[in-house]
Parts: C-alpha cells; sequence; structure tokens
C-alpha cells in the first residue's frame, strides 16, 4: 500500500508523485488533512466562521493499493475454487466408484 497526498495547487514532481492520477492505482481509502502550509495561522489556530473558511486549506490523503495486485489476487482465487471444485467431483467420483463395487 502506498499512502499519496493531494493539496490545493499541489504540483506533482518526480520526487513526489500523485499516484491517486495514475493509472494501475486504486483508492481503499481518502483521509481530509489541514495544509498548514497553505493555511494562515490564525485561521488554523480559532476556528472563526467565515474567515477560516476563506483562509483553511485542505488536502486529502489517499490510501492506494496497486490494481495489478488486486488482478492477480483475483485470478489466484478463482484458481482455488476451480482447484476445490474439481477435487471435490475427484472425491464424488471416487466415492461413487466406491459405492457400486
Amino acid at each position: 500500500a502506498v499512502v499519496s497526498t493531494q493539496s490545493t495547487g499541489g504540483v506533482e514532481s518526480p520526487l513526489e508523485p500523485r499516484y491517486n492520477t495514475k493509472s494501475g492505482w486504486t483508492s481503499v481509502k481518502s483521509y481530509p488533512f489541514l495544509n498548514a502550509a497553505k493555511s494562515k495561522t490564525i485561521a488554523r489556530a480559532f476556528y472563526i466562521p467565515s474567515y477560516s473558511k476563506k483562509h483553511v486549506k485542505f488536502g486529502t490523503y489517499h490510501l492506494l493499493k496497486r490494481t495489478r495486485l488486486i488482478k492477480q489476487q483475483e485470478e489466484e482465487r478463482e484458481r482455488l475454487i476451480k482447484l476445490q471444485k474439481y477435487q471435490e467431483a475427484k472425491r464424488i467420483k471416487q466415492q461413487h466408484e466406491n459405492d457400486e463395487l
């Protein structure tokens, strides 16, 4: 899992790529956070209804999971289900053959 941030006016860089906008990743959960660097100090310290709404900036943390891993897990689950069905059919066939003897 990877945590990616998204803030208002933030710029993607090679050192801080926005994985939540790239293919191959899916958002598992998102949480807002107060962006202190882009918010005014007084608005962070005290809630003033009309002032705070304009001067407090929020970003979002995204908990991400690679979609490739999700697909691999689904394929593995399907393979195991098929194997279980095959083994069950084989067991029933052997039991039926034993009953005939």
